[in-house]
């Protein structure tokens, strides 16, 4: 089980060891190091149903903690299948050279290279495009555009295959074709209600078509678009876009990918485009599998959830294991320390990972769990 598919609902049902627990928050020096002060079986670890024993084995890792301090129960977040769905930019500026190649051919190389990486293996990766039609021919439907060339597979090679097929040839209607995309997406997500499903517009270009606008077929906007990504995020099911950019003078960008709910946008100048977009995909891939927010279920039957006695283990791929450690809101997050905090401390109904931690649990080979049953260790600064 991977960091690289994405971790969703991790449930936390258990209840205190011992009777000397209480609700109180031990507390650590910052950057403090320590295991995870847990007793953990080796048998089948809870994995999200509440059921089973409390340890958690995988891959060649067994959990082995300190168990002087007390037992607690864990639970692995289950892992939730990452779909892509790629709505990719065929215009005739991917023509243009970057060193000696194309765009697309810079692209095209490190989706290669992105695809191949064993850490994409379990993501399933799909392919539509757009600025498809001639120059002056582009339509503004987004059923022109709603149509995978590839459907959402784990062959990544039938994607790879689609765009080394593929030639630039028209303009930039990125509204319609975020339409499109959304609405594929939004199909996928229903008919797979436990898949992640996001879309990531690959594009070189601002929303334009000036050939096809001056005979009055087609005239795409940058509002538009913005619009387009805001209604696929806000939509049920909700999807979101992320934006990677090749090219320069795109940051009008940025404001479609904060419309998306991711930030930002990945923007690629033309030097070193094949080896930036690799790092640009790699991000992409494990900001969309992690959510920094994990949701916390309600507890079942009678059992209640002790909120002081929760801690969030993470276990990177050499089986280190490590405390991520309790803050008490957003504002004390660190870029060294890191940690965790409840999205509303007196009713919790999240856990929060910030900066530092959510980008440290994306490293490919890793495992989180929620324990219960030990009190919560916090940062004292």
């Amino acid at each position: 089980m991977s960091i690289a598919a994405s971790l969703g609902a991790l449930l936390v049902l258990g209840a205190c060891s011992s009777a000397e627990h209480s609700g109180a928050h031990e507390t650590v020096n910052a950057g403090q190091a320590g295991g995870v002060d847990l007793k953990l079986s080796d048998g089948q670890g809870g994995s999200g149903t509440g059921g089973g024993g409390s340890g958690l084995s995988a891959e060649g890792c067994d959990i082995k903690t300190d168990d002087e301090v007390c037992a607690a129960q864990a639970y692995e977040g289950e892992a939730i299948p990452l779909d892509i769905y790629i709505m990719f930019d065929q215009s005739g500026s991917m023509l243009n050279d970057v060193g000696g190649i194309t765009r697309l051919d810079a692209v095209e190389r490190a989706a290669g290279t992105f695809l191949r990486d064993p850490a994409s293996a379990a993501i399933g990766v799909g392919v539509g495009y757009f600025g498809f039609q001639p120059i002056g021919q582009t339509t503004c439907s987004p059923d022109d555009y709603a149509s995978p060339s590839v459907t959402v597979t784990l062959d990544h090679e039938a994607v790879l295959h689609s765009l080394a097929e593929r030639q630039p040839i028209g303009e930039t209607p990125t509204g319609a074709a975020i339409r499109g995309a959304c609405g594929y997406a939004k199909a996928l997500k229903k008919s797979h209600a436990d898949h992640s499903v996001v879309v990531l517009l690959l594009t070189d270009g601002e929303p334009k078509a000036p050939m096809s606008c001056s005979t009055g077929s087609c005239c795409p906007t940058l509002a538009d678009a913005v619009q387009a990504t805001a209604d696929c995020r806000n939509g049920q099911p909700g999807i979101k876009t992320y934006v990677l950019g090749v090219g320069p003078f795109l940051d009008n960008l940025q404001q479609i990918a904060q419309a998306g709910g991711t930030e930002h946008a990945y923007l690629i100048g033309d030097q070193d485009v094949e080896q930036k977009v690799l790092q640009a995909l790699n991000s992409i891939r494990g900001d969309a599998s992690i959510p920094c927010q994990l949701k916390i279920p309600e507890p079942t039957g009678s059992a209640e959830l002790n909120y002081g006695l929760v801690n969030v283990a993470y276990q990177d791929s050499n089986c280190t294991l490590s405390t991520i450690y309790n803050v008490p809101s957003a504002a004390s997050c660190d870029t060294a320390t890191g940690g965790w905090y409840y999205d509303n401390p007196a009713a919790p109904s999240s856990v929060n990972l910030c900066g530092a931690s959510c980008d440290r649990v994306a490293a490919p080979g890793g495992r989180l769990a929620f324990t219960v049953g030990c009190q919560t260790k916090t940062v004292v600064k």
